[in-house]
């Protein structure tokens, strides 16, 4: 039986999330009947790197399935993206030892969150960024970003329904910059608890904009209680960017 890996990106706007839910269009489901209609077959459900949320996109999710079929990769590749018409491609396929899985192998992560700020909303890009008018300072949307690097209990910025036992996740990097019009913040850590990535965008946010008055970052992080951070960041902002299985980086040092 091949253990087949694939790296696809995704528009997430058309899918409740990627895991399997009875009765919602996911990206597991709609990529699992696709993959059988290429191969003429069945193969095992499917594993990935990260469950994304609804409305969340991937530039580089990493998939397994294994199947006793055989299989054509670039046949799979092109007929997977051509069958999902525009919301999925597969960039690549391979067979990899039986033993991989995307997951649990992973040693981090890049995850990539675009805000648009400028008076005027987005049209364009209106499904891959969040529009907020008010303006902020780079600098101080940095400072807050940098002071999550390292190891840190992430309690505080994980969503309610969070069943995750461990709370405790190491960030390599945590930065915001600025890419005309765009902040695009990029965090690396090797994990991330449900919704921890969109809370750390929306409470920075919040604090570049006055609305969480007297509060720091170390103080919520203290806290680990969720009703001390910000508003969660719409998921239309976020994207999977790529997942390592190198050895991670080091913990990056201040700039500041």
């Amino acid at each position: 039986m091949a253990n087949i890996k694939l790296i696809v990106e995704y528009d997430g706007a058309g899918f409740h999330g990627w895991q399997k839910q009875p009765g919602l269009r996911t990206v597991q489901s709609e990529l699992e009947q696709v993959i059988r209609t290429v191969l003429r077959g069945e193969i095992s459900p499917l594993h990935a790197a990260g469950r994304t949320d609804t409305g969340v996109h991937a530039r580089g999710q990493v998939v397994t399935f294994k199947t006793d079929l055989p299989v054509d990769l670039y046949r799979l590749c092109q007929g997977v993206s051509h069958l999902m018409k525009g919301e999925l491609s597969v960039l690549s396929a391979e067979v990899v030892s039986d033993d991989f899985h995307p997951g649990w192998c992973a040693t981090h992560k890049l995850y990539e969150y675009r805000i648009l700020a400028r008076p005027s909303p987005a049209v364009l890009d209106a499904r891959r960024v969040w529009h907020i008018p008010q303006k902020m300072e780079l600098a101080e949307l940095q400072a807050c970003a940098q002071a999550l690097v390292g190891k840190r209990d992430f309690s505080a910025f994980r969503d309610s329904t969070c069943c995750a036992s461990e709370t405790v996740k190491t960030i390599f990097s945590s930065r915001f910059e600025r890419e005309g019009d765009i902040l695009v913040y990029r965090v690396i850590g090797d994990g991330f608890l449900k919704q921890m990535v969109r809370n750390i965008v929306g409470t920075i946010t919040d604090i570049g904009r006055r609305r969480l008055r007297g509060r720091s970052i170390e103080e919520i992080l203290e806290s680990r209680d969720r009703r001390m951070a910000g508003v969660t960041a719409p998921a239309h902002g976020l994207c999977m960017a790529w997942v390592s299985y190198e050895p991670p980086p080091p913990v990056e040092k201040s700039g500041l």
